[in-house]
């Protein structure tokens, strides 16, 4: 997940979208990522990779119940 992360942020020159991808190594997943990520074009691969990132936090939330990662 950290490459996956590492190659959003690289990809983009868009500050507030870089902000949103490094906030995922912080443990927090900002709702308008993806939208984001498209009205500021990044490519397929880079948008697919988003929505990888994005699946796996979820399933990690399903399956551990934690949605709280810093107290």
């Amino acid at each position: 997940m950290m490459t996956m992360t590492m190659d959003v942020i690289k990809a983009t020159e868009d500050n507030s979208l870089k902000n949103m991808a490094y906030g995922l190594f912080d443990g927090y997943l900002y709702d308008n990522l993806l939208p984001k990520a498209i009205e500021v074009g990044v490519s397929k691969e880079i948008e697919n990779k988003i929505k990888g990132l994005k699946k796996a936090i979820e399933m990690y939330i399903q399956l551990t119940g934690n949605t709280v990662t810093h107290v």
